[in-house]
């Protein structure tokens, strides 16, 4: 009897479907995420737990890259010339949905992009480039004039008239 009752319970343990599977922590970085890089460009970029990718509305779509986040630091490979992941960012965190990356070359604001439709998360810009080049405009003309880089005013004479700032004119 009492070897049929350790069996039950093995069976029981064993078909437990409330048994968590361990699994490392998901990234801060995960989701959809705009900035502009050191040169004025718009990018944006998709992170999973352990991938990310970019798409800059000038030089187009990076390659995936491996990453991995230690304290403040992203450690990448940038370079498929050298082996292994290396620092090639500090992190600083603002809020959950905003953070600084600061290399040697540049520093970076991103901002998570919420309730976007299309992005690099669920969209291959190569095959579906018209759709997702239209939804990136506009994210970019929001990201601009919530940023305060141009006014409403300034954007629409630049898309009617090609008229560009003075201040931009200027480099100011």
């Amino acid at each position: 009897m009492r070897i049929l009752l350790i069996l039950l319970l093995l069976v029981a343990v064993s078909c437990n479907p409330e048994r968590k599977k361990e699994s490392k922590p998901k990234s801060p970085l995960n989701g959809n995420w705009a900035f502009l890089d050191i040169r004025g460009n718009y990018n944006e970029a998709f992170f999973t737990d352990s991938t990310y990718i970019t798409y800059n509305m000038v030089y187009g779509l990076s390659p995936v890259f491996n990453y991995f986040i230690k304290n403040d630091s992203l450690y990448s490979n940038i370079d498929k010339r050298k082996k292994g992941l290396h620092r090639i960012a500090k992190i600083i965190w603002l809020t959950a949905d905003s953070a600084i990356l600061t290399t040697e070359f540049s520093k970076d604001t991103l901002g998570r992009l919420v309730n976007a439709r299309i992005t690099l998360e669920n969209t291959n810009p190569k095959k579906d480039s018209i759709l997702f080049r239209q939804e990136i405009s506009g994210r970019y003309e929001s990201f601009l004039l919530s940023k305060g880089i141009l006014s409403k005013e300034e954007f629409e004479a630049f898309k009617k008239d090609n008229k560009v700032p003075e201040d931009v004119l200027k480099g100011n």
